[in-house]
């Protein structure tokens, strides 16, 4: 008997005992089948794939759909992955805008501060785009005019902006970096 994955060569048989049905008592010259009596002959003996024509339907009809559930499962877990990586890479990309934004808000700050104490010329264009972008950061909380501490006499501007918009500069980074750990996965 051959191994099905090895090739075979039929003998040819005569054409009276194309189907043999049961063995005869008669000698006879050629071999007897490699099936089993009760199974159809087939032209090449041992081979798997050469059944009959309801049982090859049968074989592809179950084959094909566990075949392609397996393909269809494999492709929608790398779908799942694909989205996963894409919605990390977004939540990164967000991550790091958020902790942008919260970094030039209390650099505005801490550069206005800086220009109060120095008694910069207010009338200069860049110095007072610098005041106006931190006036816009402090919200009204940090304001140096009605900001979370006030102070009174001499020299109450300066130290009304340091004591402010620093507390607001320090405000913004500890939201920036909460804000940037709650969005990186």
């Amino acid at each position: 008997m051959t191994s099905p994955a090895s090739p075979t060569t039929a003998t040819p048989e005569p054409a009276d005992t194309a189907t043999p049905t049961t063995p005869t008592a008669a000698p006879t010259t050629t071999p007897p089948p490699a099936t089993p009596p009760s199974a159809p002959s087939s032209p090449v003996p041992n081979n798997p794939t050469s059944a009959s024509p309801t049982d090859r339907a049968t074989a592809k009809a179950e084959a094909v759909p566990a075949r392609r559930s397996l393909d269809v499962r494999a492709s929608a877990r790398r779908a799942v992955s694909l989205t996963g990586a894409g919605i990390a890479r977004l939540r990164t990309l967000l991550g790091q805008l958020v902790w942008f934004a919260c970094l030039l808000a209390a650099t505005a700050l801490l550069l206005g501060a800086v220009l109060v104490v120095l008694e910069a010329n207010t009338r200069n264009a860049l110095v007072e785009a610098v005041l106006r972008a931190a006036d816009w950061a402090d919200l009204g909380v940090f304001s140096r005019t009605a900001g979370v501490k006030q102070f009174t006499g001499d020299g109450a501007v300066v130290k009304n902006a340091l004591t402010n918009w620093g507390l607001g500069a320090v405000a913004w980074l500890v939201v920036g970096r909460l804000a940037r750990r709650i969005l990186t996965p």
